[in-house]
């Protein structure tokens, strides 16, 4: 066995006994019912129904999970080592401990790594060197993909303060509220199309009364871009497209670069020139 922690070699010799101590299990739900009053028994009982009555028939039942754990810490010493103390602890007599080793070459791939009938194996040999290394082919080894960070470019300082990252370089932004919409009712001429007999496409004009955005808009200082207070005609749709793109109803009011001290105090940094 490889040397190490108490702790380890105790997990070590409890896996190495559990891959072998699990009994065999039966199969088959347990089907002890009494015959019929009035029916006779039945002449002849097969070996296969007469224990599927009794409880169940016989089925392996080895506990892989040791095998695994038991490989995983393995990995890096000799293979031929690591398959004698395994063999050491298998009886060829016994169906289940058997049954053991034809797991055990599922599990490791003693070849070129390739995809099996049933799966990827979790381990393999270096030919090169003949030590066990786990294969990172298979699932249980594959890294975690996780998404890629996003760039911190926004910071909120305050309420109406926050430190925005702009072409490289932060700054401290002031923030202002936008100004309350107001509405007033026009007058607007509406033009659609009418089909009539036979298929004929006729142009028609209607006037309706809608509530127009009369607030004057505002330009932000960072981006450049004019904000208008409310969307241009004040129905349920327009206001749910417009909540979409201002979500806060803030804009920015003015603008300073950060000195180096703040950069250090908030731990930022400029991007090279």
């Amino acid at each position: 066995m490889q040397t190490g922690s108490p702790s380890k070699g105790v997990a070590e010799r409890r896996d190495a006994d559990a891959i072998v101590e699990r009994a065999r299990r039966r199969r088959g739900r347990l089907r002890n019912r009494p015959h019929d009053a009035g029916e006779d028994p039945p002449r002849f009982l097969g070996a296969k129904r007469d224990a599927s009555e009794r409880g169940g028939e016989k089925e392996l039942n080895e506990n892989l999970k040791p095998l695994f754990r038991y490989l995983d810490r393995q990995v890096g010493r000799p293979w031929n080592k690591v398959f004698s103390e395994i063999a050491a602890n298998l009886r060829p007599t016994n169906t289940v401990q058997k049954h053991v080793l034809d797991h055990l070459w599922m599990m490791v791939s003693i070849g070129p790594i390739a995809k099996r009938w049933w799966g990827v194996p979790e381990f393999y040999v270096d030919p090169a060197n003949g030590l066990l290394r786990r294969n990172p082919r298979n699932w249980r080894f594959r890294p975690k993909r996780r998404p890629a960070a996003q760039p911190v470019e926004r910071i909120r300082v305050a309420p109406l303060l926050e430190h925005r990252k702009v072409d490289g370089i932060w700054y401290e932004v002031r923030l202002t509220a936008l100004p309350e919409p107001i509405y007033r009712s026009v007058r607007r001429n509406v033009r659609s199309q009418n089909v009539g007999v036979g298929g004929r496409v006729t142009d028609a004009q209607s006037e309706v009364i809608v509530r127009q955005l009369v607030t004057p808009s505002v330009r932000d200082v960072v981006t450049g871009l004019v904000v208008k207070a409310g969307p241009e005609i004040d129905d349920e749709r327009a206001w749910a497209e417009y909540r979409k793109a201002h979500r806060e109803r803030l804009y920015a009011t003015a603008k300073r670069q950060l000195s180096r001290e703040e950069l250090r105090k908030g731990g930022l940094g400029n991007d090279p020139v």
